[in-house]
């Protein structure tokens, strides 16, 4: 499968250079599995863009990580539909929507960690 994150887009590129740093990490502790980055706006490449490159290698499953903190916002209203509206373009396509990290227990026990990290 492919794994996608998801994320707003931002027309700063320090902003990119984060989750293009991010998705390299994420990529080199995910072995057999292949992933990229995608934006909603202000840059590319789109999840559209993104599955279709995918989709033309031969990929067939792809998991979907949104990089927002809940599913109220863009998740509901921007990314479902978009999926939705995919769906045709990709005849067989198996797409999982993952937990929006803000909204994943793990999440929370990181922030949790690292807000608590030096207090000792």
């Amino acid at each position: 499968p492919m794994l996608i994150l998801i994320a707003h887009g931002s027309r700063d590129p320090r902003w990119r250079e984060s989750l293009e740093t991010l998705t390299k990490s994420v990529q080199a502790a995910s072995p057999g599995e292949e992933v990229a980055l995608a934006y909603m706006q202000f840059d590319g490449p789109t999840l559209q863009d993104v599955i279709e490159e995918g989709w033309g290698r031969g990929e067939r499953q792809f998991r979907l990580l949104p990089l927002f903190m809940a599913s109220a916002g863009h998740v509901d209203k921007d990314i479902r539909p978009l999926v939705k509206e995919l769906a045709p373009k990709f005849p067989g396509w198996q797409l999982e929507m993952l937990t929006p990290i803000g909204e994943n227990r793990d999440f929370h026990d990181l922030i949790i960690r690292i807000a608590n990290r030096d207090r000792d």
